[in-house]
């Protein structure tokens, strides 16, 4: 009797699958810029209500979407991507100087994000894909106030899975926020050639 005690108090303690929890990362060594003199804040990133659980969320038909209760972010995606983004533009020195939130330095640009899609699509089940839309506004501040839209760009991305697992997918979406912030660089760079 107490062999099948300890039996079933073991199955109780263990879940079937173990949860598996993902962080952004991007590389340590982003394309390197000419140093300006902008003060630059990242004000916002925000992720559409369809994409703000921290499980990884899967499409498998047109308008059917799955939630996986193994998988997802180690803290909210808003924090994850912001985190990674900050980060990247930092090492970049793409757009100016980091101001990180609650400095008492006053920016000078501003940057807005806003992720539209961010899902596994796997309604080609032979052809998985990471996807991730991104859309990225960069204004610039005078005296405290907004003045002008330097960036207005909207970037898609999708990445092959080489797998079709959660492992697979993370690194898709690295690849793609990669892909993304480097042409939001790169735009940046056509409409302010002498930053």
């Amino acid at each position: 009797m107490l062999w099948v005690a300890a039996i079933l108090c073991g199955c109780a303690s263990s879940p079937p699958w173990p949860r598996q929890t993902f962080a952004f990362s991007l590389p340590s060594d982003p394309p390197a810029t000419i140093s300006n003199t902008n003060l630059v804040s990242l004000h916002r990133l925000s992720i559409s209500p369809l994409f703000q659980s921290r499980s990884f969320t899967y499409r498998t038909a047109e308008n059917s979407y799955v939630k996986d209760p193994y998988a997802g972010f180690l803290i909210p995606p808003e924090q994850a991507l912001t985190e990674s983004v900050r980060g990247w533009m930092r090492a970049s020195n793409a757009f100016g100087s980091v101001v990180e939130p609650g400095s008492g330095l006053t920016p000078t640009l501003v940057a807005e994000m806003s992720i539209n899609q961010i899902y596994g699509d796997f309604r080609k089940a032979s052809q998985p894909v990471g996807t991730m839309e991104l859309r990225f506004v960069l204004y610039d501040v005078k005296e405290g106030d907004p003045r002008r839209i330097v960036l207005d760009k909207v970037c898609t991305r999708e990445t092959p899975l080489a797998k079709k697992t959660p492992d697979a997918l993370m690194a898709a979406w690295n690849t793609d926020l990669r892909e993304i912030m480097e042409e939001i660089q790169s735009e940046y760079a056509k409409v302010n050639p002498h930053q």
